[in-house]
């Protein structure tokens, strides 16, 4: 497309923005005078007790239900872009809110908050800097040679596969005889699931190397961290104010229950992930596993997520190590199994507990939903998310019960 062609299309473009956002506006003022008229046209027809008055109050409210609805749908207009701006300020958030507690604590020791802030933070830079001399190369070693086998890998483990396949049911007349006849019974085109994984791969590397790459976000979520860390208390303050009086009573206490569910779980399953993150990469290494670094990396991550977590994260390493060494796939699947039972029995319920207040089957329930609706994201965030509703259900359960006590009684 030449120059003339491309303003053009944007001139069209811009046209067909302005004329949806003038058509919209008159259809608000149409609505508008409909209401109007309608108001005044069925107060001509009732009596004087049933007449529709509207005084300063109604006004009030209906203005900024208006303002509201045009609020929510600017933001559902341009909610790509908000995103894009907000993601540095949630992950600042999310930060900030996980090292509260630590803040606090240096607080305790009779050190002001920004004092407290600024020893969390230089700590931080020192353990970065730290981890980045020893790892830091090593890290990016091992992903660049892995991209690179990753094709292969995928070979030989295929090929490993389908001659264990044939070894074992070979001889079988019930079932299909090789892999390739099996794909096809089951009707799988295996060179589609071949070309998504290379296509989610190089999707997901370019995402991370695009996010890795913006140093707009890389100091933005530091500095908005210390920030938010820093001012906490006059962000509480200014929350505090925005609660009517009236309803301080009860949501105070809401928010407490709230973060009692949030911040223990948050903070307790990102402690407990750095822990399997690292007994799994000295697990690898102790075992002679290619890669151990980002497979133990890739560990640590998996278990963010609650149940599902940990079969996701020992999935990678099993998966190279298949393609190599099938027996030490075997010690590989051992070692998981060994990590995840002291993480099960031993880590979790000291750290983490029962923060949250699910069952193990609800979990598993908001989790799956959680990914069907928004992914990955959508399981990192679905069990706080549950909690939080847990919590707001429960409340209003306590509420009913305290106002219709006869209802509850047995």
């Amino acid at each position: 497309m030449d120059e003339n062609g491309s303003s053009q299309f944007i001139e069209s473009t811009l046209n067909r923005g302005i004329l949806e956002e003038m058509l919209l506006v008159a259809l608000f003022i149409l609505i508008c005078l409909l209401v109007y008229f309608i108001y005044h046209l069925g107060n001509k027809h009732v009596s004087e007790n049933n007449k529709l008055s509207l005084n300063t109050s109604h006004l009030k409210l209906l203005f900024f239900l208006l303002l509201g609805s045009v609020f929510f749908w600017w933001i559902w207009r341009h909610w790509a872009t908000l995103t894009s701006i907000l993601t540095p300020f949630i992950f600042a958030a999310v930060f900030a809110y996980a090292f509260n507690p630590l803040v606090k604590y240096l607080m305790s020791l009779k050190l002001s908050r920004f004092v407290s802030v600024l020893v969390i933070f230089i700590s931080l830079i020192l353990l970065i800097v730290g981890f980045s001399y020893i790892f830091f190369p090593m890290m990016v070693t091992e992903i660049n040679s892995l991209l690179t086998t990753l094709p292969d890998i995928g070979k030989n483990g295929y090929n490993r596969f389908s001659d264990w396949y044939q070894r074992i049911f070979g001889n079988q007349n019930i079932i299909p005889n090789t892999i390739e006849d099996l794909f096809e019974s089951l009707n799988v085109d295996f060179q589609s699931i071949t070309d998504w994984f290379s296509s989610s791969i190089g999707t997901i590397v370019s995402s991370m190397g695009s996010f890795a790459s913006s140093f707009v976000h890389i100091v933005t979520v530091p500095v908005l961290t210390f920030y938010f860390m820093k001012d906490a208390d006059r962000f509480t303050v200014f929350a505090k104010k925005l609660i009517l009086p009236r309803s301080r009573k009860w949501v105070f206490p809401l928010l407490e229950k709230m973060d009692v569910v949030l911040g223990g779980f948050i903070r307790g399953q990102l402690l407990v992930a750095i822990i399997i993150g690292t007994l799994s990469s000295i697990t690898l290494m102790i075992l002679g596993v290619e890669y151990w670094l980002v497979l133990g990396l890739l560990a640590g991550i998996g278990d963010l997520i609650p149940y599902i977590g940990p079969f996701l994260g020992a999935l990678p390493a099993v998966f190279i190590t298949l393609s190599s060494d099938p027996w030490k796939t075997l010690w590989v699947i051992a070692a998981f199994i060994v990590i995840q039972q002291i993480e099960g029995n031993l880590i979790s319920p000291k750290i983490v507990g029962h923060s949250v207040g699910l069952h193990p089957v609800a979990i598993i329930f908001v989790l799956l939903l959680g990914g069907s609706l928004w992914g990955l994201i959508g399981l990192l965030v679905a069990v706080p998310l549950a909690g939080i509703f847990k919590v707001i259900i429960e409340s209003i359960y306590d509420w009913f019960k305290a106002r219709y006590p006869r209802v509850f009684k047995e």
